[in-house]
C-alpha cells in the first residue's frame, strides 16, 4: 500500500475508496549543485573584493610615505648652485629679451661719434674748437652716434653722459634735439640722410624748470624698446649726468642723434652759463660693451 493514501465516499454510497496520494518527482540532480556553485562564485568574488581593499589600502600608505621621504631632499634643488647652472643654461634662449639693465654682448660693428659743426656745416669726429662752432649760450649743439656693420636685431644699451655743471658754472644743462637751424644736419654726409626710423621724449629733468617741452631722442636703423632711463642722477645740475637708451637694430647701419644744450647766463646768472667755461664740455657715449666716445666743445668755442 503507497505511503500516503486519500479517501473519498460519495454522498450515495456507503464504501470509502483509497486512492494514492500523487507525490512529486524528486530534485532532478542539477540543483543542489547548481546551488553550491552559486555560492561558490559569490565566495570568490567576495574574497577578489576584500584583496582589493587591502592592495587600494596599502598603496595609498605607501604614496604617503614616499611624499613624507622625498621632501626633505627637495630642498637642495632651489640652493644656490642649482639656480646658477639652469641661469647659465637658459641664458642663450633669454638673450633676444635680456633683463632691464643688461648690456648688450661686445659690439658687432664699428661706432664712431660725431659733433656739428654749424660754421662749417659739417659733422666732425674731433672737439669743436672756436673756428668751426658758431653756437652761443642757449643754443643746442647736434651730436650723433653711428654704428656700422651691425648685426640686424641685436639688442644695444647706449649710455649717454653730459656734464651738466663744472666749478666754472652750468655747461649742458639738458638734453635736447637739433634746432631747425641745424636740421640739415641729418642729412649731411655721414649721417643718415632722411627722415627718422623712430623717435622718444627724452624724460623731463626735474631739477631743470627751463627745459620746455617736445624734446625727442631720434633713431635711424633701429627702435626703441623702452622710454630712457634718466636723468641720472635725479637731482641739481651739480656734476655730471645721464640717460640710458635701449635699441634694437634694424639695418646694418645704426644712427642715433640728440643735442646738448648750452646752458645760459639767463639762466644760471651772471658769469655762470656755458661760455665761462675754462675747460672743454663734454658728452660721452658708450654703446654695448665698446669702448668708450668722448667728444668736446672747446671753452672758447661758445659765445655769450
Amino acid at each position: 500500500m503507497p505511503d500516503l493514501v486519500i479517501g473519498r465516499r460519495d454522498s450515495s454510497d456507503d464504501d470509502w475508496h483509497w486512492y494514492p496520494v500523487p507525490v512529486p518527482d524528486g530534485p532532478d540532480g542539477n540543483g543542489p549543485r547548481r546551488s553550491r556553485s552559486g555560492l561558490l562564485l559569490a565566495a570568490i568574488g567576495a574574497l577578489l573584493t576584500g584583496v582589493g581593499i587591502l592592495l587600494l589600502v596599502l598603496s595609498t600608505h605607501n604614496d604617503s610615505s614616499s611624499e613624507s621621504q622625498a621632501s626633505p631632499t627637495a630642498l637642495p634643488a632651489s640652493a644656490a648652485p642649482s639656480t646658477t647652472a639652469v641661469s647659465s643654461r637658459a641664458s642663450p634662449e633669454a638673450s633676444p629679451s635680456p633683463t632691464a639693465g643688461s648690456l648688450s654682448p661686445a659690439v658687432p660693428g664699428d661706432v664712431g661719434l660725431f659733433i656739428w659743426s654749424r660754421q662749417q656745416k659739417q659733422w666732425l669726429s674731433s672737439d669743436l674748437t672756436r673756428d668751426q662752432s658758431g653756437y652761443r649760450e642757449g643754443d643746442v649743439v647736434p651730436f650723433m652716434l653711428q654704428i656700422q656693420h651691425t648685426a640686424v636685431s641685436t639688442l644695444y644699451d647706449v649710455q649717454l653722459k653730459y656734464a651738466c655743471r663744472t666749478s666754472d658754472g652750468a655747461a649742458f644743462d639738458y638734453l635736447s634735439n637739433p634746432s631747425n637751424e641745424d636740421s640739415v644736419s641729418q642729412i649731411t654726409s655721414p649721417g643718415p640722410g632722411r627722415r627718422e626710423d623712430a623717435s622718444i621724449p627724452i624724460p623731463d629733468d626735474s631739477a631743470i624748470g627751463f627745459d620746455g617741452n617736445g624734446r625727442r631722442f631720434r633713431a635711424w636703423g633701429a627702435s626703441f624698446q623702452q622710454a630712457p632711463e634718466g636723468p641720472s642722477p635725479d637731482g641739481a645740475c651739480e656734476a655730471n649726468k645721464g640717460f640710458t637708451l635701449r635699441l634694437m637694430t634694424q639695418a646694418g647701419t645704426m644712427f642715433v642723434i640728440w643735442g646738448g644744450h648750452l646752458a645760459s647766463s639767463s639762466d644760471w646768472g651772471e658769469n655762470q652759463g656755458a661760455s665761462s667755461q675754462r675747460s672743454p664740455i663734454d658728452i660721452e657715449v658708450v654703446a654695448g660693451q665698446s669702448s668708450p666716445q668722448r667728444l668736446a666743445i672747446q671753452p672758447d668755442a661758445v659765445a655769450p
